[in-house]
């Protein structure tokens, strides 16, 4: 009932939330239906497998395979590249070039439309100009303040010109397999960030005993689009991964927003895509919570996925709004 209410009252920036929920659910089921069947790279603590962390050297032959095929690719593109070229000087066809450029810039339209689609239409639904001055109150909510941003705002009570949020959350064993994550966000006025985060595994259902590992990232975000109750922001950044072999490395990207829809609930939602050595990585957490003061409790849904090695299930934590 209360979102309902809401809902009525704000209609357009609730459009805003489901249309930014919308996408990172469209990406959330896309990207790991287009990874089944790559090779992980993935400890096999993620995987959940009774062997603890899988020989990252078969990892190190996988990227050599990898980059063989990459060349033979592009031998390939080439071959057609300058067989196309030369059939159009033969022929003198410059419709043969023009055909081509239609696709390519129709192609072009529809790709660039897509992934800009998350960041032009939060702005415009929020009516965010970027010609604003933004603060914040100590905690979301507090002072009974509608959400966790000012905005030209005339309040006289006290403010400050940066945030931040730590979170510690746990997620249920599964096949004798133990997660503890951490993350903490930091931004200011600005609207520019830094986002990181890291997560423990441990697999206790090795004949050799416990064998653990971590994964995190560490990613420079911007907050594209805000109002006084949502925020969106995006970033780059590295994926990284520390275990008993040999460390890892790759790029991310992040897409994440935060909602308050009324007090004291919170509603967020987190993706990041990019890679690791030469494995595919995305993960997604969801999360509803409740305000008490500055500190958070939530629950919501976690799922990793490293390569075709997949991790998933409910989560739960707290954190603290500062």
């Amino acid at each position: 009932m209360v979102f309902l209410t809401f809902y009525r009252r704000n209609s357009v920036r609730s459009l805003c939330c489901f249309v930014s929920l919308g996408w990172l659910a469209v990406i959330g089921c896309a990207i790991p239906e287009a990874t089944r069947g790559r090779q992980p790279l993935a400890s096999a603590v993620i995987r959940g497998e009774s062997d603890g962390l899988v020989d990252l050297e078969s990892a190190a032959h996988s990227r050599q395979r990898t980059d063989s095929d990459k060349h033979g690719r592009t031998a390939i593109a080439k071959t057609t590249h300058k067989h196309h070229r030369s059939h159009c000087t033969t022929c003198n066809q410059s419709p043969c070039s023009c055909q081509g450029s239609t696709e390519g810039n129709l192609f072009g339209q529809i790709f660039w439309g897509f992934f800009a689609t998350p960041f032009a239409v939060p702005s415009f639904l929020l009516h965010d100009d970027h010609d604003h001055f933004a603060e914040f109150p100590d905690y979301p909510y507090a002072d009974d303040l509608p959400g966790s941003l000012l905005i030209d705002s005339s309040f006289k009570g006290k403010t400050q010109t940066w945030t931040g949020n730590i979170q510690a959350v746990a997620i249920p064993s599964s096949h004798e397999l133990e997660r503890f994550g951490g993350r903490l966000l930091l931004e200011n006025s600005d609207r520019i960030g830094l986002d990181t985060e890291t997560n423990y595994w441990l697999s206790t259902g090795s004949q050799a005993g416990p064998r653990d590992a971590w994964t995190g990232d560490f990613n420079l975000t911007y907050r594209f689009a805000e109002s006084e109750q949502i925020q969106l922001r995006a970033g780059i950044g590295v994926n990284w991964l520390a275990d008993q072999i040999r460390p890892e490395f790759g790029v991310n990207f992040t897409y994440g927003i935060d909602w308050f829809p009324h007090r004291p609930w919170t509603i967020s939602s987190i993706i990041d895509v990019g890679s690791l050595g030469s494995a595919m990585l995305f993960h997604n957490r969801s999360t509803i919570g409740v305000m008490l003061g500055p500190t958070e409790l939530l629950v919501g849904y976690d799922y990793f996925q490293l390569g075709n090695a997949r991790f998933q299930g409910p989560v739960a934590g707290i954190g603290y709004r500062f």
